[in-house]
């Protein structure tokens, strides 16, 4: 049997579900492949881990160099799960100089923050993007577009939806549920997301439900507030039961920043495995996954949301159509024996090559302040590198974060670099 190493920072959120719902189904079904993951961080969180082990799966959590680098040479092929987290730019920057056959599956589109250079696409023998959005990048010119499209592979990094159970439809005279899960902060939902919803809010019975982190409540309370529909809103903390919640709800309304860094964006397949209708903004990995008018509804704008939301309220039968084939497509091609059966077909091409040694350094750069750097498009990275920087800027919300490979979260991975602790106090107001 033929054995894949999966290096990733940790197995929290998306990554560890895919991640669990790969290594897992494998082992499962006795497939010719091995999956064996190797965290580079101690875990704060088992429950993925906890599924892996249940089925057999080996996971190693933070182990000593000579032991990273045993796995790697014992493996057939290694596989590196990539968001632009700190720790892992500082393993790629000093990556084993061992004969392997590399692997990178991206979990951000890489169009914004975090971004994907054209170099960075060129190191590993594989590289795999979770959205076809991903080739549209906007930073490359047409003709790294094209290399892309050609030397570049899509799986989009589902793990499975055996935990969703299919939706009931409500008609209910007093109560109309529009439901949102996931972050609720403004790195990943839509600014004005809160003007969307009083654009619907006069619906007979309405009631906003956000299922998620909560630390970006009460600034959306307090914008509720200013337009008057602060009653209409609930939120709810994250939830081990998702399919309970996705029960309560009448639609999805996933509206996203322009900007956001999701691909696969499971909250959406969940919500359509789960038999809901779907209403999304017509861009990024969203355009990719909903087919207008067939899985659901694309907007474009305001005045879009609320006709679409008019015409699911108006017209049940409009919902139980587009939910019935949101589910069917996401069931069918969604599954996680579809995504490792597509990993798998890569994997064999790869072992038909010679395994060589691989260095990062070009493409991510070789310091902490540069990983950073390397990971911002030009319009950002100016900011940053001008002779004066421009101290007082807003960053957009991805670079503020406490986590999600912000400045803050470099910074507090790396305090020995001097560049990446004036920078926070620069554009962050110092220690976080």
């Amino acid at each position: 049997m033929r054995e894949v190493l999966h290096i990733t920072t940790h197995m929290g959120g998306g990554v560890g579900k895919v991640l669990s719902g790969v290594a897992s189904y494998a082992a499962r079904t006795n497939a010719p492949y091995r999956h064996r993951i190797l965290l580079l961080e101690q875990p704060q969180k088992t429950n993925f881990i906890d599924v892996c082990r249940a089925d057999g799966v080996e996971i190693f959590c933070a182990p000593g160099r000579k032991d990273i680098e045993a796995a790697v040479r014992a493996a057939d092929v290694v596989q590196i799960e990539w968001w632009h987290h700190p720790l892992m730019a500082a393993f790629l920057a000093d990556f084993p100089q061992i004969r392997m056959r590399l692997a990178l599956w991206a979990h951000v589109s890489g169009c914004w923050y975090p971004y994907i250079s054209p170099a960075f696409l060129h190191v590993p023998q594989r590289f795999i993007f979770t959205s076809p959005y991903s080739l549209d990048n906007p930073y490359w010119n047409e003709a790294e577009r094209a290399w892309a499209r050609t030397h570049t592979s899509v799986i989009h990094s589902s793990g499975g939806f055996d935990a969703i159970r299919s939706h009931a439809l409500h008609v209910r005279d007093d109560h109309f549920v529009v439901g949102y899960i996931g972050t609720q902060s403004y790195a990943k939902m839509n600014r004005d997301f809160v003007k969307y919803c009083a654009a619907v809010a006069d619906t007979p019975g309405i009631e906003f439900v956000l299922v998620g982190d909560l630390t970006n409540v009460d600034q959306i309370r307090a914008e509720a507030a200013a337009l008057g529909i602060e009653e209409k809103f609930r939120f709810v903390d994250y939830v081990r039961d998702v399919s309970a919640e996705l029960a309560k709800m009448d639609v999805f309304g996933y509206l996203l920043s322009p900007r956001h860094f999701g691909t696969t964006e499971n909250a959406l397949l969940e919500a359509m495995a789960a038999g809901l209708p779907v209403i999304a903004l017509d861009q990024c990995a969203e355009k990719y996954l909903i087919t207008h008018n067939e899985t659901g509804i694309l907007i474009k704008n305001r005045d879009d949301y609320r006709r679409a939301m008019e015409l699911l309220f108006m017209y049940p039968e409009e919902r139980i159509r587009l939910g019935n084939a949101a589910r069917e497509k996401v069931l069918r091609d969604f599954s996680v024996a579809h995504t490792v059966c597509q990993l798998h077909a890569i994997y064999d091409k790869m072992l038909q090559e010679d395994k060589r040694q691989y260095c990062f350094c070009e493409a991510i750069g070789r310091v902490p302040h540069e990983f950073f750097l390397y990971g911002l498009p030009d319009e950002l990275r100016t900011i940053f590198t001008a002779q004066k920087p421009t101290t007082g800027y807003e960053l957009p919300p991805i670079l503020r974060e406490e986590s999600k490979s912000s400045l803050p979260h470099f910074a507090r991975v790396f305090p020995a670099d001097v560049q990446l602790q004036q920078w926070r106090n620069d554009f962050c107001g110092g220690e976080p």
